[in-house]
Parts: C-alpha cells; sequence; structure tokens
C-alpha cells in the first residue's frame, strides 16, 4: 500500500480539532494512558501474523472520487471521538494492553491488490486501524483486538458523515450517527463480557472437529474477493416466505452449498457440516462498547443421517439459533470464555507463556470446528442527505486460514444487501454455487469481479 502519509502520528491539527482537544471533557481512557484487552481481544496477539491478520474491512463506493484534504481533516476530527482507538498494542509482563496516545492516528493509505493485510501490530506505536481509498472507494480497516464489526461500522458512519460535511454537503448527524463534538461515554470502553460474566454458570458442550473444503490454499498470503449485490426487499420476502430472518436464510443457502461440495469429496475425513455465525451481543444486552462485544453461534449437519433439503436446513437453523442466541444459553459462551482469565494461575502467568498456549488453543479449537464462517453486520444506515452520494457499502471480514478457506461478510444499504466473500486457495466453487443457488430461487444477483486483485 502507497502511504499518503509517511508518518503514523498526527503531523495536522486542523482548528476544530485543536478547539476539540481542549474544550471536552477528558474521557477517563486519556486519564489512565492505558486500556486493557477486552476477553475476545486477549487471543490475537498470540495468533496474529502475515497469512492470519485478523483484519476486517467496513468500505463504501462514492459517487465521487474521495478529497485527500477533506478526508484528513475528518480523520483527524473524528478519530479525536473515539480516543480508545487511538492507542497501540503493547506488551506487559503478564497481558498485552492498548496503550493511549493522543497524536497517534490511522495511515491514509492507497488501496493496494489484497484487503485486510496485517498489521505490524507488536511493534508498538502503530495504530490498530487504517483508511484505504482509491477513486471513489473509501474504507476502513480494523485488527480485530480494538473492535469488532458493530464498532467499526459506527466509526465508519461517523467518519463518512464528517467527511462528506467537510467536502461542503449539509448533512446532519441523525440516524443515530456519533456526532464528533459530543462527550464519549464511559460505557463505550467497557469489557462487555467481563461486565454480564455469570460465576457459576456452566460452559457450553464440547464440540468435534468439522468437515473443510478440499481445496488446496494459493501460493504465499493470495486473497480473492467475490462480491455481488442483492435486493433486500426481494430477499427479505424469500426469508418472510420460509418463516425465517436474512441472516438465517443465506446461512442455510451457505450451509446446502457447502453440502453440494461435501458430496463430491471423496478424501473427507469427518462428517460434521458446521457454520460459524457471529451473534452482536448489543442487540441482547444494554451495552453501549464500542470494543468486541460478539459471540458465535454454530449450527451444523451430521452427513452420515443422509442428504438434507433446503427446507429441512432453513428449518433446522432456524431453530437453533432460536435456541442458542437466548441470552440464558450464550451466558454459557461467556463463561467459558472468561473463567480462564480470572483464574489466578493464568493472571499470573508470564505473556510469553500465555502466547504459546493460547496458540496452541486456537489451532486445536479455531477453524477446525467450523466448515465456513458468515458475518452478517446489519444495515448501514446514514442521512437521507448522505444517501445520494453512497451508491454501496460492503464488509470483508478477516481473510480465512489455510485450514478454512473462505469466509463471507454481509452488510445492507438502503436496498442493496451486499455478500462478500473472501477465498485463499483460488477455487470458487463456494462462491459459485452460492451465487447460482440464490439466483434459482428467482433472486437477482449482480456479481461484481475481484477488483482488487484485478487492478
Amino acid at each position: 500500500m502507497i502511504l499518503l502519509n509517511n508518518t503514523n502520528k498526527v503531523s495536522y491539527l486542523c482548528p476544530e480539532f485543536r478547539r476539540v482537544m481542549k474544550e471536552e471533557k477528558t474521557p477517563d481512557i486519556e486519564k489512565r494512558g492505558w486500556m486493557s484487552l477486552d476477553n475476545a481481544a486477549k487471543i490475537f496477539p498470540a495468533v496474529i501474523s502475515k497469512s492470519l491478520s485478523s483484519v476486517f474491512r467496513i468500505g463504501s463506493t462514492l459517487r465521487e472520487p474521495v478529497k485527500i484534504s477533506a478526508l484528513q481533516e475528518a480523520v483527524s476530527i473524528t478519530c479525536r471521538r473515539f480516543p480508545y482507538y487511538l492507542t497501540s498494542l503493547r506488551k506487559g509482563f503478564f497481558w498485552y494492553f492498548l496503550e493511549y496516545d493522543p497524536e497517534i492516528r490511522p495511515q491514509l493509505v492507497v488501496e493496494d491488490k489484497r484487503p485486510c493485510i496485517a498489521f505490524p501490530a507488536k511493534k508498538g506505536n502503530y495504530a490498530l486501524f487504517r483508511i484505504v481509498v482509491y477513486n471513489n472507494h473509501l474504507s476502513v480497516e480494523f485488527l480485530h483486538v480494538l473492535t469488532d464489526g458493530g464498532g467499526a461500522l459506527e466509526f465508519f458512519r461517523s467518519l463518512l458523515v464528517t467527511y462528506l460535511r467537510k467536502c461542503g454537503y449539509d448533512i446532519p448527524y441523525s440516524e443515530g450517527i456519533t456526532d464528533p463534538s459530543t462527550p464519549v461515554d464511559p460505557g463505550e470502553t467497557e469489557d462487555s463480557y467481563n461486565k454480564y460474566f455469570k460465576r457459576n454458570v456452566p460452559p457450553p458442550p464440547k464440540l468435534g472437529n468439522a468437515w473443510h473444503l478440499p481445496h488446496e490454499p494459493g501460493q504465499g498470503n493470495h486473497l480473492g474477493i467475490t462480491q455481488a449485490l442483492i435486493p433486500v426487499s426481494a430477499i427479505k420476502d424469500k426469508a418472510k416466505d420460509k418463516g425465517v430472518t436474512i441472516t438465517e436464510y443465506l446461512a442455510s443457502s451457505y450451509l446446502f452449498s457447502l453440502q453440494e461440495i461435501y458430496k463430491k469429496d471423496r478424501a473427507r475425513d469427518n462428517h460434521i457440516i458446521r457454520l460459524e455465525i457471529p451473534v452482536n451481543m448489543r442487540r441482547l444486552y444494554p451495552s453501549k462498547t464500542m470494543r468486541n462485544f460478539s459471540l458465535f453461534v454454530l449450527p451444523e449437519f451430521d452427513m452420515r443421517l443422509d442428504y438434507f433439503t433446503f427446507d429441512e436446513i432453513v428449518r433446522h437453523v432456524h431453530n437453533y439459533m432460536q435456541i442458542e442466541t437466548d441470552k440464558k444459553i450464550l451466558s454459557k459462551v461467556i463463561a467459558r470464555n472468561v473463567k480462564p482469565e480470572r483464574n489466578i494461575f493464568v493472571r499470573t502467568t508470564p505473556v510469553f507463556i500465555k502466547d504459546i498456549f493460547l496458540s496452541a488453543a486456537f489451532k486445536k479449537h479455531g477453524a477446525t470446528k467450523y466448515s465456513g464462517v458468515l458475518t452478517n453486520v446489519g444495515i448501514a444506515k446514514f442521512p437521507e442527505e448522505a444517501e445520494k452520494h453512497i451508491e454501496t457499502v460492503s464488509m470483508i471480514p478477516p481473510p480465512p486460514t489455510k485450514q478454512l478457506k473462505v469466509s463471507c461478510g454481509v452488510l445492507s444499504f438502503k436496498d442493496n444487501l451486499c455478500i462478500s466473500f473472501g477465498n485463499n486457495t483460488g477455487n470458487t466453487e463456494l462462491e459459485r454455487r452460492f451465487f447460482s443457488f440464490l439466483a434459482g430461487k428467482g433472486l437477482e444477483v449482480t456479481i461484481k469481479k475481484n477488483v482488487w486483485n484485478e487492478r
């Protein structure tokens, strides 16, 4: 990527930014100067690498080329409102932590051929998110250490509206978009996993390993992106006909497509097809956190029970989601994840030893447990005055592991549902089957080619 600014410090501060720095009430993180990692973030320092970046993207296609000077001002103003993102990863004796630096800022870079490349996070003094531009494309990429898709989308919405205002357009901070002039709510920095942890709740049952796509990973850090647009109203009608949500309908289509590939795989050594679906916990708990607060549900099918029709898959996925997204059931997952970090022996173990065990645990219990991943971030809402300047909004999930091979991210804007597949194999059979299946159901599927690798 080509840097538009060759430093990771704020080299300019617009007058509006200086005023806000002086007049706004200082958030708690600025007083303390550091912040511990939330429960979900603790795994990432041990496993991130060039091939496993743990970086995801929220991006947009605008109707006009991006104006760099206006964007620079917008970045400065917006970042000040989200001080918990003006941090770098630091290594303590027992734990990693985030160190606050009021002058640190994300790099502005020109789009490269490969999105979601790794950050040199462990070098320190390096912002853990970046702003990416290319012609009329504007995106933000976050390392999962900082936040999840829910937090990143809120930052992006505020940044994009602020940018359009700096371009001279009269756009209000409505539709729940954060106005950078408002004070930081203390709840935005809480570790909601720990807040809603219940000590005596039992953990969920352990899962066996899942079947994986038989395709071979590509050379180096290859990542192919296939995107498609589907009218939201049309797929909503299809889901409604089945009595399910859009996420459940897409998940069922994904599982059906995996099943079709499984049937052809003669070398399979596992019979469980399982899909990982992140759940935004802010929809279930009264949390304002802008850090990670997502958990996963994992609907599965045992292929030894024979072939499943699409209707059978839809019914099972719907029932499973209804049960597994219940707060009482999800409290088991919170308990399983949080309880170890509260153990006195874990707390007092040096971080270099934790790294070894966390890395081994990730290899054993990470992508081995599911066949695919489907992340639906939800709806990107903007004021009507802003929408006329935006063509599409999309989400690209973190590049898949070499074992998982393919991942999928979903985000809707106005009447367009954008589905993005990341693939490290060069074999797009899953994507072809998935989109062909949806088209076969009467949905209008507009395929966008891999614009990054073809530039």
